[in-house]
Parts: C-alpha cells; sequence; structure tokens
C-alpha cells in the first residue's frame, strides 16, 4: 500500500523528470504502476479471500480529509521546489520523502492513501460498545449506528469493510427411492 500512497508524487516525479536521470524517471514510473496493480490486486484478490468478522456500528464518524491531508504532506514541497531546484535540494526533497514513508509505516498510516481516495474508498472511525474505536476503509458513501458490516483486519485497528459472504443454501434432502 506504501507504493500506491506515493503513486501520485512518483508520477509527477516521472512526468516532471526531476532528477534528469532517464533511469530514475522510468523507475519512478514502474513502481507507481507496480503500486496502483499491487493495491487493486490486494484489494480485489486478498482481501476478500481473509475472513471476516461482523461488527455492530456503535458510533460512525467519516474522516475526511486524511488523504489530502497526507498527500499536501509530501506533494507540496515537491511542486515548490519543481525541476528547477539545484540538485542537491532535489536529493534533500528525496530525503524527506523517504522519512515520510518511514512515519507512514511506523504510525499505521496507511489507510490516508490518495489511491484509495481516487478508487472511491472512504474512511470511517466507527465507535464499539466497548468504547474502544475502529478506522475502517469502506466503499461506502454512509454508515450508521446500529448497522452490522463485515470486516477484514489490516492490522491494529485498522479494517477493510467487504460485502459479506454469501453462504450456499443447503440443497434439500431427497428422499431414497
Amino acid at each position: 500500500m506504501l507504493a500506491a500512497a506515493y503513486a501520485p508524487l512518483l508520477v509527477l516525479l516521472a512526468t516532471l523528470n526531476s532528477f534528469q536521470l532517464a533511469w530514475l524517471r522510468w523507475t519512478f514510473a514502474a513502481l507507481a504502476a507496480a503500486g496502483i496493480a499491487g493495491l487493486a490486486a490486494f484489494l480485489v484478490v486478498a482481501v476478500p479471500r481473509r475472513n471476516a468478522s461482523v461488527e455492530r456500528i456503535h458510533t460512525a464518524k467519516p474522516r475526511e480529509g486524511e488523504a489530502l491531508k497526507f498527500f499536501a504532506s509530501y506533494v507540496v514541497p515537491f511542486l515548490v521546489t519543481g525541476s528547477t531546484a539545484a540538485p542537491p535540494a532535489r536529493w534533500g526533497l528525496l530525503i524527506y520523502l523517504v522519512m515520510i514513508a518511514v512515519l507512514y509505516v511506523q504510525g499505521d498510516m496507511y489507510f490516508a492513501n490518495p489511491v484509495l481516495a481516487l478508487l472511491g474508498y472512504r474512511i470511517f472511525e466507527l465507535g464499539r460498545s466497548d468504547s474502544g474505536f475502529l478506522l475502517v476503509i469502506s466503499r461506502a458513501w454512509h454508515l450508521a449506528p446500529g448497522q452490522t458490516v463485515s470486516l477484514v483486519p489490516l492490522g491494529g485497528y485498522i479494517y477493510v469493510q467487504v460485502k459479506p459472504r454469501r453462504e450456499p443454501r443447503p440443497q434439500p434432502e431427497q428422499e431414497p427411492v
């Protein structure tokens, strides 16, 4: 999910040819494509195969803007300096990018992913009856108190909402002839 979170910046760096190194430009583009493809595969293939648990929502609050805050924290410095900055400043920005990535992973911030937002996912903070909370990545526009949802854990307190699995209907037993 980290590569997908940085895909917009990687595309920007490749498009602007910020480091004026052809191999780095294509590496950025390839990493962006791989990150988006990996995220899509994860959401379509891996998440539905994991065991979901059912959770009743006590309170629900959308966490709008998480992806935008994260996006702005790493794109704005690159847009401000653009390709006109001296090479040492650009390499300094790359070090800044690595530090933000480490914080992203250490802080379980992968829910604040701008590509997830572009794919139509939203973040909700769900309160539980035991006063705990969960952060849920969902395609739903609205989650309401009292609603039950199927959730797949990603780690810690972060979950992805999935459609409930349909249980196969039991076949009626046939009378022996």
